[in-house]
């Protein structure tokens, strides 16, 4: 046991060790390097993680005829899961990123699942001495069936359609004219490996139905370049409404190594207005709001010079006594955003997927200041956070179900 200890110890320290050194690099190196760099230390921490998972899980469940087979399955595909999604991308998921991907989910819940009967070996122990070996073996079934049935229910609720939810947000200053002004927001579509052409074309019909007066997308739109992806999105170029579709950076684009030609072709190929630190104003008669995106804060951490959350640059010029609507994508970035400026009335993010599935909730919501739903910040500012229309990995949900928002601006003034 002590000889295993000190073995993680070892790989834990040079896991940290490569991921340091590896950092390091990202903040001197040019863009294709630095994007190298990033995959490596990104698969260089998750195969650390999952491999005490993996060990853990393997050691449990070994001394199980039935179980065996299906746990070293089962680690196999969870350490390939996240090379497949390097490496196998179309304009569809296929079965060869899906499985693995279910597997890894499957995986976390198993290790969770076996800590918590260890936990409870351990707190009962007097009593489950006198039945130890009824409760191994209920442990050895007990824990894989349930894990099977929750990554199952899980993966069900990623295929389902996501929830249309509805906030009303008073504005303070909003002209009469423009009350009620209905905003779709969208964030978190992780086109990619796991979500393709035709999950972005039924969105796109159905964000239709509801004929907003604007759409906006609060980042992590895509997993890979314009160049696997293109045709994967092409149809959000449909999106309808009154005033457009306004679009910024989330963290995830930037692990492209492709966001600036991202920008380009969302742009001038699908007719979105992209927001990099900048804002549009839209009027209506003399009424006029600003819809105002900042740049996501992963910018600076791999080092893009001219990519960075600017709060101030993005508003200057909007109108004075203008309602001001920012686009940022993680909520950290929204507080920055209330600091930075005199005035916001509202910050719409995303970023945190509502934790995705339990327990990932607890380090979530730990790690960013606002967490999902509408949040009053002052009295005249608030922060609203969408969970995310679909996820990252493994293609679950669960105790956080997607949803897209529509978003009514509701003025403060009496009407004419």
């Amino acid at each position: 046991m002590a000889g295993t200890f000190r073995t993680a110890l070892k790989l834990t320290g040079l896991a940290i060790l490569a991921i340091v050194c590896i950092q390091l690099h990202i903040s001197i190196n040019k863009p294709w390097y630095r994007y190298k760099l990033m995959r490596l230390q990104i698969l260089t921490f998750l195969q650390t993680i999952m491999s005490y998972g993996s060990y853990y899980l393997y050691r449990t469940y070994k001394i199980s005829s039935l179980w065996k087979k299906f746990v070293v399955i089962t680690i196999v595909l969870t350490h390939v899961s996240f090379f497949a999604q390097y490496m196998f991308i179309s304009d569809n998921p296929s079965f060869i990123t899906i499985v693995p991907f279910l597997a890894f989910g499957c995986h976390v819940f198993m290790c969770l699942g076996t800590l918590c009967a260890d936990i409870g070996t351990f707190l009962f122990i007097p009593f489950t001495m006198k039945i130890s070996v009824a409760y191994q073996k209920f442990k050895l079934n007990f824990v894989p069936v349930c894990a099977i049935i929750l990554t199952l229910w899980s993966y069900i609720n990623t295929v389902l359609p996501p929830q249309h939810s509805t906030v009303h947000v008073p504005i303070n200053g909003l002209d009469p004219k423009l009350n009620n002004l209905h905003i779709i927001h969208l964030s978190d579509i992780h086109v990619g490996p796991t979500t393709g052409k035709v999950f972005v074309d039924w969105l796109v019909n159905e964000v239709n139905t509801y004929n907003p007066d604007a759409v906006v997308i609060t980042g992590d739109l895509v997993d890979s370049s314009v160049k696997n992806l293109r045709n994967a999105v092409w149809n959000l170029k449909n999106l309808k409404s009154k005033y457009g579709t306004f679009y910024v950076t989330g963290n995830h684009e930037y692990y492209t190594n492709d966001v600036d030609n991202w920008l380009n072709y969302l742009r001038d190929q699908l007719g979105l207005i992209t927001l990099h630190n900048q804002h549009h104003v839209i009027n209506e008669g003399n009424a006029s709001l600003c819809f105002a995106g900042i740049d996501d804060i992963q910018a600076e951490k791999m080092s893009y010079t001219d990519h960075s959350p600017d709060p101030i640059a993005a508003t200057e010029g909007c109108p004075d006594e203008t309602p001001i609507i920012m686009l940022a994508h993680q909520p950290k970035v929204a507080k920055l955003t209330i600091k930075s400026l005199p005035r916001v009335d509202l910050v719409l993010s995303g970023h945190t997927h509502g934790g995705q599935f339990f327990p990932v909730h607890i380090p979530v919501y730990l790690a960013n200041p606002y967490f999902a739903g509408l949040y009053k910040v002052s009295p005249d500012t608030h922060v609203y956070v969408s969970r995310g229309l679909r996820f990252y990995g493994a293609p679950t949900r669960f105790l956080s179900y997607p949803e897209f928002t529509s978003v009514y601006l509701v003025s403060s003034q009496p009407q004419p």
